[in-house]
């Protein structure tokens, strides 16, 4: 079951980083199984209350302004009681030049997972493979600023008609939240793959966004459930995060000096 939930995790990665980003027309509405999944209407009310619209604003010019921030990325998939999760964070000071994008994949029998730190024109990389490690180094001027700006790109023009729900606080800031839900819509935001078998109807897919008052969305996240005909409950969540914006700082890995001694010896 785990090695199956692996494959089941990568093949949906696959077509997350496929799909994400391009914000395609929305599906006919028809579950895994080709059965009609919904009518195509928003959540709620389809409206948004109070008057407050739902605006979000470029992401790659608020933190770029904001000069440092850390951006967690995370794909995650509930089969038989049993979740695989792929994480990627990525630590970023422009100010500095600096980067730290770290990577795990968890929930499979083979844990993997690696580091790579930017800073004074080299990328150093350390990969680890069931507790086995080694290192990569290369010329790299650029931090990962744009790998973690596009790990959370998605179209918001599909979600334009989200509903406010009410404002709470998110990383010390307060946010506006903004709800939609769409059975018809979950396939354009790279939910393609659900659960090990393709007789999965859609029984839920809601898009959650919280906005802060620059128009910076601090939290995107889009969840799926479904059941297949076994009547057995399949869950998909994909989620984006900002925090730390402008306070972000990336201090050297412990592991630099290794790398470094290690990667001088190999050539790379």
């Amino acid at each position: 079951m785990r090695s199956r939930m692996l494959t089941v995790l990568v093949v949906s990665l696959l077509v997350v980083a496929g799909c994400l980003g391009g914000g395609g027309p929305a599906t006919d509405g028809e579950s895994a199984d080709g059965s009609s999944a919904g009518d195509g209407n928003s959540a709620g009310d389809g409206g948004v209350a109070d008057g407050d619209e739902f605006d979000v604003g470029e992401t790659e010019r608020l933190l770029r302004e904001a000069g440092s921030f850390t951006a967690t990325w995370s794909y995650s998939t509930t089969e038989s009681g049993e979740t695989a999760t792929i994480t990627d964070t990525y630590r970023v000071d422009l100010r500095e030049n600096r980067s730290l994008e770290t990577f795990a994949m968890t929930g499979a029998e083979s844990q993997t997972d690696f580091e790579t730190f930017v800073a004074d024109g080299s990328a150093y990389t350390r990969y680890a493979t069931d507790g086995e490690a080694f290192y990569q180094i290369r010329p790299q001027d650029d931090t990962a600023f744009q790998s973690a700006v596009d790990r959370g790109a998605i179209s918001y023009e599909t979600v334009d008609d989200a509903r406010f729900v009410g404002t709470e606080t998110f990383d010390g800031v307060t946010v506006d939240r903004y709800e939609y839900s769409d059975l018809g819509a979950w396939r354009q935001f790279g939910a393609g793959t659900i659960g090990s078998s393709d007789n999965v109807t859609v029984t839920d897919f809601t898009v959650a966004v919280l906005v802060d008052e620059d128009g910076l969305a601090r939290q995107t996240a889009w969840t799926l459930t479904g059941e297949t005909d076994e009547g057995e409950t399949v869950s998909v969540e994909w989620r984006y995060e900002v925090t730390d914006v402008g306070a972000t700082s990336v201090p050297d890995p412990d592991w630099l000096e290794e790398a470094r001694a290690q990667g001088s010896g190999t050539g790379s």
